[in-house]
């Protein structure tokens, strides 16, 4: 008899695993409503939807450094009805936060990654520079100071990890917003900054920032005429931002595989990638082996720089 119960236990949940998704459904976004994050999940959704037969709910809950938004999944039902878009921050926080009360590597697993964007390395015109081997050499003669909209955001950590890499003694002087920065960048108070590229991007242009290079392996394939900084003077140098899916850890393999299909899918579409690169981004599907080394790589990268920064969030 327990046999049987069991067997057909086990037919009922490979009958609601193979119906999934049974509801719309949400995707908790760990940032403010309005910019990237929301527009590229969006477009997306947009593609996953008719496939799956359920409608996408965003839910944006910003807090925290992101920790309100992982913990919200982490304390949802393991369905695959409520997953988590997440940057950095996922890796970052476990050694930024003392007490976080959840493991979010341990806690969360990932569905696929879906963006990555280098950083942009914007260095103040007043500066007598042209390149990054010419802003190292002139760190060595003068000591510098850095801008970054935080201490233990994405940008401070990677410019941690360029004067580690550099061998300069850097300060950090952090803003409330990378609009406040502006100002002090364009007079030469502060001397470079690690941002995405598009905020930044007019002022290069104008001639009041000097974009020195990205922080890619790579040439990008959108602004193929802009040098990385590993071949004009810090070989090897590679770090970015980037964007994953994630859902609870405990998310049956069944669903996990479904999702990561027809997110994969959609982000190898043209159209997907092209307005996903108009964002700033490269679209970068993962299986669902492949996201997870990526995030563990990120997690070893991202950890030394909060040690190296010193930083603390609580």
């Amino acid at each position: 008899m327990r046999l049987i119960l069991a067997l057909a236990l086990s037919a009922v949940t490979a009958l609601a695993h193979a119906q999934f998704p049974q509801k719309p459904i949400r995707i908790i976004i760990g940032l403010g409503a309005g910019g990237v994050a929301d527009g590229m999940t969006r477009t997306i959704t947009d593609k996953v939807t008719p496939s799956l037969g359920q409608p996408f709910v965003l839910e944006n809950r910003p807090g925290a450094g992101g920790n309100i938004a992982m913990e919200a999944v982490i304390k949802s039902p393991p369905d695959g009805h409520v997953l988590l878009l997440i940057g950095p921050a996922l890796v970052i926080n476990p050694a930024l936060y003392t007490n976080l009360g959840f493991d979010p590597l341990k806690d969360l697993t990932s569905v696929t990654t879906i963006a990555i964007a280098p950083f942009a390395l914007f260095a103040s015109a007043t500066l007598p520079v042209a390149n990054v081997g010419e802003l190292i050499a002139h760190g060595k003669q003068k000591k510098m100071n850095f801008a970054s909209v935080g201490a233990g955001t994405a940008g401070h950590l990677a410019a941690v990890m360029f004067g580690a890499a550099a061998g300069l003694e850097l300060t950090h002087v952090p803003y409330r917003s990378i609009q406040m920065a502006i100002p002090d960048l364009v007079q030469g108070e502060v001397q470079f900054v690690f941002n995405a590229y598009p905020p930044l991007a007019p002022m290069a242009q104008a001639g009041k920032l000097k974009l020195l290079g990205f922080s890619s392996p790579k040439r990008l394939r959108a602004h193929p005429e802009i040098p990385t900084l590993a071949e004009t003077g810090l070989p090897g140098f590679e770090v970015g931002g980037w964007y994953a899916i994630l859902a609870s850890a405990a998310t049956p393999k069944e669903v996990m595989t479904r999702l990561n299909g027809e997110f994969t899918r959609a982000l190898a579409q043209p159209d997907v990638s092209a307005a996903i690169e108009k964002m700033g981004f490269e679209a970068a599907p993962m299986s669902l082996a492949e996201s997870e080394r990526f995030l563990a790589r990120e997690s070893e990268k991202w950890v030394r720089s909060v040690r190296l920064s010193g930083a603390k969030a609580d």
